[in-house]
């Protein structure tokens, strides 16, 4: 008897050979192209990630195997990689490029299949001729008539009962909403109330330094992250954002980091002592650069103060274009998504973030065009 091609499924054909056949186990074999070019089955959205940036193969044994062909590299538990191929397990710790982590819950494990041996498939197709040729007729009918009641019940059952929403992956909320963020940057002096006077800290051939003219020097600069809530061009922001020489010891971040211990070590230097001065910002510009753009001087929207939250534990403010119009090319992330009820978000809820962690650093790619990160 010749032999009989049953199904296809994945990378696997059955052949079923019913003269001489036993039961076998078969399962199928999943590969997933991962990068940042849209087609990838695991699309990466960090620039410091390859196009084109590896692939991992869940053999039909279990295995999986990551091969890599990225310029950065993939990290497997703290071991980088790059250009080859190595076994990790369920659950490993990878990051490519050494940024952005893989998401094992978008790794299927392999599924089995089992044939039936000779004496199954030959008594059921035995079984099946007899009830064609004694009962067709009417059970057709019977059938027929089951199956347009079935049909109509779910079709019914649509309309009546409210499907639960599904909630967006991770890919569909970066790609709905990745263009409603925006890079800030803030241009601002530290003006310096001493004994000797008042003394304003900026930048001087790319170093910190001091005048007691604030015309001599130019403005610190700090980034961070804000995005579109309205037409009127109002954004969403941190309130360390737009003024981050307020935070003292609270945040610690960049200014009370880097840049005072450089100040309070100037002023040791130049005999004003070491006791604590106070320290007041002034802020020159605030700046917005939207997502997808180049990041260069043509492309940044002056932006004002909106609001600032009156408690300092709110570490919330707004900002608003200069020319109160949303600028072309950006989405708008309506007040209806946003939950007011701070009781309904607990400690351990899931979240997707999309912004600029690192600034300019790693938000630009070769041409100098931002790209937001997602975590």
């Amino acid at each position: 008897m010749s032999p009989l091609y049953l199904i296809k499924k994945s990378e696997v054909v059955f052949d079923l050979q019913l003269a001489n056949c036993k039961s076998y186990i078969f399962a199928t074999m999943k590969t997933y192209t991962i990068g940042r070019y849209p087609e990838a089955d695991i699309i990466l959205t960090t620039n410091f990630c390859s196009r084109d940036h590896a692939k991992l193969t869940v053999t039909n044994t279990g295995k999986i195997l990551l091969q890599d062909y990225s310029t950065n590299g993939t990290t497997v538990n703290s071991k980088k990689i790059n250009n080859q191929t190595t076994e990790i397990k369920q659950g490993d710790e990878v990051l490519f490029g050494g940024v952005e982590k893989l998401d094992w819950s978008k790794i299927k494990k392999p599924t089995s299949y089992t044939t039936a041996t000779s004496d199954e498939s030959r008594n059921s197709f035995a079984h099946i001729r007899q009830f064609v040729k004694r009962y067709a007729p009417k059970t057709i009918v019977a059938l027929a008539v089951i199956g347009v009641l079935l049909l109509a019940f779910n079709f019914f059952s649509n309309y009546k009962h409210i499907k639960p929403e599904t909630p967006l992956s991770a890919n569909e909320i970066y790609n709905s909403y990745k263009n409603a963020v925006a890079l800030v940057e803030v241009k601002y002096y530290v003006r310096i109330e001493t004994k000797a006077g008042i003394v304003y800290f900026g930048l001087r051939d790319s170093v910190i330094g001091f005048s007691k003219n604030k015309n001599d020097l130019q403005p610190l600069s700090s980034e961070g992250t804000a995005f579109f809530i309205d037409s009127n061009g109002t954004l969403i922001t941190n309130h360390h954002v737009i003024q981050p020489w307020y935070f003292d010891k609270q945040l610690k971040d960049y200014f009370f980091t880097k840049v005072k211990p450089a100040i309070k070590k100037t002023l040791r230097e130049n005999g004003w002592g070491d006791v604590e001065p106070k320290f007041y910002g002034e802020q020159e510009a605030i700046y917005i650069y939207p997502n997808g753009k180049r990041f260069s001087p043509e492309n940044r929207i002056e932006c004002s103060v909106h609001k600032i939250a009156e408690d300092d534990a709110v570490d919330l403010g707004s900002i608003k274009t200069i020319s109160g119009q949303l600028p072309p090319n950006v989405s708008v992330i309506p007040r209806a998504l946003t939950e007011p009820d701070e009781t309904k978000i607990q400690v351990g809820s899931s979240a997707f973030v999309i912004s600029f962690p690192y600034g300019d650093v790693l938000a630009t790619n070769e041409s100098n065009e931002l790209n937001c990160t997602s975590t």
